[in-house]
């Protein structure tokens, strides 16, 4: 076993250097001697099992018990804040330094033995009053010390000399490196680093011509342990140098790492031109240096500079670096903080944890086995939504303090707690895991049952969150009473990097939405226009005979089906859900079958069909691939399929997140839905977009095995991956501008308010409660106006507006706010007389 004594080895190359030694700590007996005391460096020294000693070292009756009977001494103790210029110098300071200089060395001179090997840093400035260029300065170069520092370091080499013992000496050029020492960040290469981060002016000094010898931080560290190592290194003197490199030089890698970066050339004198150390003799030891000068500038800038943190206050990350190879494979988690306690924690199936919030403390949890909902909710801004994310094995959660959250497990699941801090018992409650309950067993149960983990098109469980709109109520399911309790779920919709499609993070039971509906196509003009627009399209384009067999599925009240019966017609069969809305399409005489479109339901439908319809319903279904296999059924060889959808990409170019509510469970782009039918081998042959919904997309597919494919799909998809629909990053940006627009809503409308003005709504499509709910309107609007007499008397679910007649408006001083925005023009021209000010709720997103 080695006694090693590090002496100042809380300093900038000592704390380095002990990094070293804690891999041999548990072996050889290490020292550490130092005057200062550092809390956290000191406890980090105990936890390699090295001994610490607060001394300075000349207090010889401490110091001798550790170097009496010492196998090394690194001796760096020290003053290193010492004067650069003759300007600098103090008479009282630099007495000091000498002191500690001689005297230190002194002592460890004397109290160890013979045998004892002293490594001393001397230093590159013994040269410093050189007035010519001089380069590759050889070891047995004359020296000529100016400084007291200098010449401090010469007397010590002179010391070592002169006193019989086993030294090496190192002259050191200026040592550089990221450390946590801040009285090193005089040196330039850490100065200038500093002052880029900071995208700061760094001066150059005579116009930056001076040469410097520079050499890397843990490579000095490494060579004192080289010399330790080599016992064939006896009694010699080497220079440790890497870079021989001007100022300006140094400077132009800071601006080239960070651009931002000015450099200003000045005139003034600067004491000579610079100097280089050669390090030959030390290379020919077999000495190698691994590090470099840019390579550290960049790990000082990084470090310091301003950084592109998550900000989300919770984010899920998979391992990064993977190694995969027969045995299995390894990945890596990057932390942003230490940690003191690693807590190992396994859960059940269906049961929950958690329900607090940590007022200081990030949660770092590694998932080894299982999968969670995680739901949380900031508590530092009122108002905030609850969130949920999925947690799958092999991901790491952080969650921000002062966010309250919940971990309900949908599988056996262990995990691994990951704390920086406190975790006593006996202060649970007071100072750390402040219980903040967030989520009930009601709620528990619901999340259970309604959650969906993989993508509705491909299977991939690795799906990345878009956006929360909090939790929701179902947006058509109005209240018949306003102290009617409704079930909120999360409105959250989450984007699957691998075929591309968008959905829902839940999926409601669709007897919950569709067993009663009240919304009727019927009520709107310009629906109706619409439908009667494309049958007159249909018929002319695919070439259809009044006996040709037209299904529509999800046929609402009969509305894109009537257009065909005006025609001529007799061959025409919808399917809708709702039993209401079945019942007043077979009402007006349109044969409609009330059932979902699943398998169990075929016998009631005949084959054959010419066409089969699915106008905004493709997003309606949780079952979309049993949707699809029956369309395909039901399909004539021939036959087409035409479905309308909102237009994802509308909806991500015109922000109308409104369209996003539980009903619709998917959300297409052209490139998802392509993706989707070639699993059935079919095939998109023409696509085209409609203005219906703010934006919608109309896409013909055909189960031939080779159609002929319109130029039109090739030129959406161009424009889709133009726009950068495959690109997460588009989608992030899009979620970004909503929670901006919600601020500016909030403020907008309060001045409405706050300036006298009374608001009455207009219109309660489903996107009036996304909207209402999401931006937390509620007594702001005194009442909802609405045609469709369905709704009257009803609520709108969470704010509980009131949904009444026009009659209710009996004079014109108000301010119309319409929610039903699509048909703002027909709503304002078609309502005069109930006022003069008339906006959209769009009008206030800016």
């Amino acid at each position: 076993m080695k006694k090693i004594v590090i002496t100042g080895g809380l300093g900038y190359i000592g704390t380095e250097l002990c990094k070293i030694y804690s891999g041999e700590s548990w072996n050889n007996q290490i020292t550490v001697i130092d005057n200062r005391f550092i809390s956290e460096r000191v406890n980090q020294l105990r936890n390699w099992n090295m001994n610490f000693v607060h001394a300075d070292i000349r207090n010889s009756e401490i110091v001798d018990e550790y170097l009496k009977d010492a196998d090394v001494v690194h001796h760096l103790a020290g003053i290193t804040d010492v004067a650069r210029t003759k300007d600098e110098q103090n008479p009282e300071k630099d007495k000091e330094m000498n002191d500690v200089a001689e005297k230190g060395m002194s002592i460890i001179i004397s109290n160890t033995p013979q045998k004892c090997k002293i490594i001393f840093p001397s230093t590159h400035v013994v040269y410093e009053g050189k007035d010519s260029l001089t380069e590759n300065i050889e070891e047995d170069f004359d020296k000529f010390p100016l400084l007291p520092y200098s010449i401090g370091k010469d007397k010590n080499e002179e010391q070592l000399k002169k006193s019989g013992k086993n030294f090496v000496i190192l002259r050191l050029g200026s040592v550089y490196g990221h450390s946590n020492d801040a009285t090193r960040l005089n040196i330039m290469p850490n100065l200038f680093s500093m002052i880029a981060s900071q995208n700061g002016t760094i001066k150059l000094f005579g116009g930056g011509k001076q040469l410097k010898t520079l050499v890397p931080l843990i490579d000095t560290a490494r060579c004192f342990k080289f010399m330790e190592h080599k016992n064939d290194i006896n009694n010699q003197v080497f220079n440790v140098s890497k870079d021989a490199v001007t100022v300006e030089d140094v400077a132009s890698i800071c601006k080239k790492i960070k651009p931002g970066t000015k450099i200003v050339k000045t005139n003034d004198r600067i004491p000579n031109l610079g100097y280089s150390l050669s390090n030959k003799k030390l290379l020919g030891f077999g000495f190698k240096f691994l590090y470099t000068l840019e390579q550290s500038i960049k790990e000082m800038i990084d470090r310091w500079s301003k950084k592109d943190l998550v900000k989300d206050i919770e984010y899920v990350k998979n391992g990064e670096d993977e190694y995969k190879d027969s045995r299995g494979k390894i990945s890596n988690h990057e932390l942003t903080e230490p940690i003191n306690l690693i807590g190992l924690i396994d859960s059940k199936k269906g049961t929950m944890r958690a329900n607090h919030y940590h007022p200081q403390q990030e949660q770092k949890c590694l998932f080894t086995k299982g999968q969670i909902i995680e739901v949380y909710q900031d508590l530092l801004n009122p108002n905030s939504p609850k969130i949920t994310q999925v947690v799958n094995e092999g991901q790491l959660s952080v969650i921000k303090p002062n966010v309250a959250h919940t971990m309900v497990f949908t599988k056996d699941t262990v995990f691994l707690n990951l704390v920086r801090g406190e975790r006593e018992h006996e202060n649970y409650g007071v100072t750390h895991t402040i219980k903040h309950n967030i989520v009930d067993d009601k709620e528990k149960e619901l999340l259970l049952s309604c959650y969906k983990f993989e993508c509705r098109s491909c299977g991939n469980t690795d799906l990345k969150r878009v956006i929360s709109l909090g939790y929701q109520p179902l947006a058509n399911n109005l209240l018949k009473k306003k102290d009617d309790k409704c079930e909120l779920y999360p409105l959250e919709i989450n984007f699957c990097p691998k075929c591309f499609n968008c959905q829902l993070s839940v999926s409601v039971d669709p007897k919950k939405m569709f067993s009663n509906y009240l919304y009727t196509s019927s009520t709107s003009k310009s629906f109706r226009k619409h439908f009667e627009d494309a049958a007159k399209k249909y018929l002319k384009e695919l070439k259809l005979s009044k006996k040709s067999y037209i299904l529509d599925i999800g046929s609402n009240d009969g509305v894109a089906l009537k257009p065909f019966k005006d025609l001529g017609f007799n061959k025409i069969v919808g399917v809708e859900p709702a039993k209401n809305l079945a019942k007043i399409a077979n009402k007006n005489k349109i044969k409609t079958i009330n059932c979902f479109l699943e398998k169990k339901n075929l016998k009631k439908i005949n084959k054959n069909a010419d066409i089969i319809l699915a106008s905004n319903v493709f997003a309606h279904s949780d079952k979309l691939k049993e949707m699809t296999e029956c369309m395909l059924k039901i399909l004539k060889n021939s036959g087409t399929i035409i479905i309308e959808v909102q237009y994802l990409l509308n909806t991500l170019q015109d922000l109308t997140f409104d369209n996003i509510y539980h009903e619709h469970y998917n959300y297409w782009s052209l490139t998802s839905l392509e993706n989707f039918f070639n699993q059935f081998n079919a095939k998109i042959i023409k696509a085209e977009k409609i203005s219906t919904h703010g934006g919608s997309l109309r896409i013909y597919v055909k189960k031939e095995k080779k159609p002929k494919i319109d130029k039109s799909v090739r030129e959406l998809l161009r424009q889709e991956e133009k726009f950068g629909i495959k690109k997460f990053e588009t989608y992030k940006k899009f979620a970004e501008k909503i929670y901006q627009i919600k601020k500016n809503v909030k403020k907008n409308i309060l001045k409405l308010k706050n300036s006298g003005e009374k608001l009455i709504g207009y219109g309660s499509p489903a996107k009036a409660t996304t909207a209402l709910n999401f931006f937390g309107i509620s007594e702001e609007i005194d009442f909802i106006v609405e045609d469709n007499k369905l709704k009257h008397g009803k609520f709108i679910p969470g704010v509980k507006i009131p949904i009444v007649s026009k009659d209710k408006i009996n004079d014109k001083e108000n301010t119309i706010l319409v929610l039903a925005w699509n048909f703002y023009k027909d709503i304002k021209e078609n309502n005069t007389k109930l006022s003069d000010k008339f906006l959209s709720i769009k009008d206030l997103e800016n």
